[in-house]
């Protein structure tokens, strides 16, 4: 049985989300401060200074948490796992989000109390966008803290690589890496189960105040600085090791982000022509991307979204699509 899940949208701090709202039909598709959607989620979002109780928990088409579902059925849900070890979503930029860094799980051991980092990745479902990834060589600590407390914006995103993205595009960001999204990036993210995040500008380019505990996330502004990885990379290095190539897997099937990169999850992407049978390794997220069709019987169409249990790992899928799903490892 698959689980299908209604659109769980997400405030923060930067705008955007009109291309979501196209590829899940809302009727007047507008540029909000609900810019991403939580896709199949049981973590909720850490928005301070707009605390929304449950705020990126998904839900079914009849109203059930998902986490409420888990836990009822944990096995056959999510096998031997404690707890759902992903986080999918679809993300939207209209502006560039701010220059951040999150955890990795050693990190987030030490410091945040959690099992999990955010070791991430971006899909992306558009042309025309640019992400910042990646310290330039010889960027210290020392420099990094002088950059922030001036708040010179400029100086520090002139201390990352920037890339043109393109649709297709697949992007690794381990933890420790500084990073941001620039400006009209459609992009589906799969990372850990957190919102663990470090913020080096207080106030976001359309303007909106950061409060001290979004930036340090706790850990305050001295500490927050051990957070980043300063091994800098020349642009080439940056290319090759973070942005992926795809590997057939025949049968429509590509593998985007496989163990050979991370033992956090698995992405694949599914390309249904007519009628095609994947087994899938593990509890995941589908996302239909493009196109529609049928999954395992059920009603499929770009921008839905299914959880997959463990107990139920064969997709069935019929008609002409897309698909991205994600699993645990």
């Amino acid at each position: 049985m698959l689980y299908k899940l209604t659109p769980t949208r997400v405030y923060r701090t930067y705008y955007g989300g009109k291309n979501i709202d196209r590829v899940t039909g809302v009727p007047q598709p507008s540029i909000t401060r609900y810019p991403e959607d939580w896709l199949a989620s049981v973590t909720e979002a850490f928005n301070p200074g707009h605390e929304v109780k449950g705020e990126g928990l998904s839900k079914t088409e009849d109203g059930k948490y998902l986490a409420d579902i888990i836990a009822e059925n944990k096995s056959e849900m999510i096998g031997s796992d404690d707890r759902m070890k992903l986080l999918f979503k679809m993300l939207d930029s209209a502006e560039r989000l701010v220059i951040q860094v999150h955890p990795t799980v050693e990190f987030a051991k030490k410091y945040f109390n959690s099992d999990y980092g955010k070791t991430e990745c971006w899909y992306v479902l558009n042309d025309g966008g640019t992400v910042y990834l990646g310290f330039k060589p010889d960027i210290t600590k020392e420099y990094w803290k002088e950059l922030f407390y001036k708040q010179d914006t400029k100086a520090m995103l002139d201390c990352l690589h920037c890339f043109n993205v393109h649709k297709g595009d697949m992007i690794f960001i381990a933890g420790g890496v500084p990073h941001a999204i620039g400006a009209d990036c459609f992009i589906a993210e799969l990372q850990e189960p957190t919102d663990l995040m470090v913020v080096t500008e207080r106030v976001t380019p359309s303007g909106v105040k950061l409060p001290d505990v979004k930036l340090h996330g706790g850990l305050g502004f001295e500490k927050m600085f051990d957070c980043f990885n300063y091994d800098g990379m020349e642009r080439t290095e940056i290319k090759d090791k973070y942005f992926l190539s795809p590997k057939s897997l025949g049968n429509g099937c590509e593998l985007l982000v496989g163990g050979d990169v991370t033992d956090k999850f698995r992405l694949e992407k599914l390309t249904v022509s007519g009628e095609n049978e994947f087994l899938v390794s593990d509890y995941g997220i589908a996302l239909v991307t493009n196109g529609e069709g049928t999954i395992n019987g059920q009603a499929a169409k770009i921008g839905d979204r299914f959880f997959v249990p463990f107990a139920g790992r064969k997709l069935f899928c019929s008609g002409n699509m897309d698909i991205l799903v994600c699993f645990s490892s």
